[in-house]
């Protein structure tokens, strides 16, 4: 088994994508070994009602005949009216597992305060506890591309680690998967909370690989069973991340290959 946690497919309005259908990660995958692909619609992240993102992924899952086994994640925007029951739909219909997109939906990972200043909205932990209650995981990407090659139309704004503090705190039972971060960037108390939540997942993406005191700072941080490999496809090139992966001799390869497994219930 070897599974890649961070993968999409879909348009993005930025930039042309190339690998970004399910047939052409089939390839990526088969290429290098890839057993499982996590993904999710990088067209949620721009309609307004995210689920019909959701929908397209689920008929291009039906009509895939690849190698591959793929884990979409249902992309839920907590703002929008019924997302509950879309989301329900979802898991029902065979997803995995859902993911947040707070940077593209306009909302904080951290408690909100609406209408009223004694009601406060906690708009991802309503997701969390969605999550919890029907055991599949949540993956958040804190973004996507690095922001001096960003568009000046593309949202200038990354997802800190006082916001995955805030949400993470509240809710110790779920996996989740964080993408895009770097653990040994973490501030205290965020730094604290993810030696204890081993729940909590990263990926390889953000992993200073030639940087000679990475790795031991990484350790420090998280422990084998928490980094995972991901390739960012279709962002990314598949073998920039596959580098990572092999130099990084203070964690266990073969765990990064397999770690995800205990999130996902068929995995198990």
């Amino acid at each position: 088994m070897f599974i890649d946690i961070n993968t999409y497919v879909g348009h993005w309005p930025f930039r042309n994508l190339k690998y970004n259908t399910l047939q052409e990660l089939d390839i990526l995958a088969r290429k290098y070994e890839i057993t499982h692909m996590v993904v999710a619609n990088l067209n949620g992240f721009f309609y307004k009602d995210a689920n019909a993102a959701n929908l397209e992924l689920l008929n291009e899952l039906k009509e895939h005949r690849g190698k591959t086994t793929f884990l979409p994640m249902a992309i839920v925007n907590p703002t929008y009216p019924a997302w509950e029951k879309d989301a329900r739909d979802m898991i029902d219909a065979g997803f995995a597992g859902f993911e947040l997109a707070p940077i593209y939906h306009g909302y904080s990972l951290a408690p909100e305060m609406l209408y009223d200043e004694y009601l406060p909205k906690h708009r991802a932990k309503w997701v969390l506890d969605l999550a919890e209650e029907l055991d599949v995981p949540i993956r958040i990407c804190s973004g996507f591309e690095n922001f001096r090659g960003r568009s000046n139309l593309d949202t200038y704004n990354n997802i800190s680690d006082e916001d995955y503090f805030a949400l993470l705190s509240k809710n110790d039972k779920v996996h989740v998967f964080v993408t895009c971060f770097s653990p040994f960037a973490a501030g205290e108390h965020f730094g604290g909370l993810i030696k204890e939540r081993k729940n909590t997942y990263f990926d390889t993406t953000q992993f200073e690989t030639f940087n000679a005191s990475a790795g031991a700072e990484m350790r420090n941080v998280i422990s084998d069973e928490q980094l995972c490999f991901g390739s960012l496809s279709p962002f990314n090139y598949m073998e920039a991340n596959l580098i990572r992966m092999e130099y990084t001799p203070e964690f266990d390869k073969d765990a990064m290959k397999t770690n995800a497994a205990r999130a996902f219930e068929d995995l198990k």
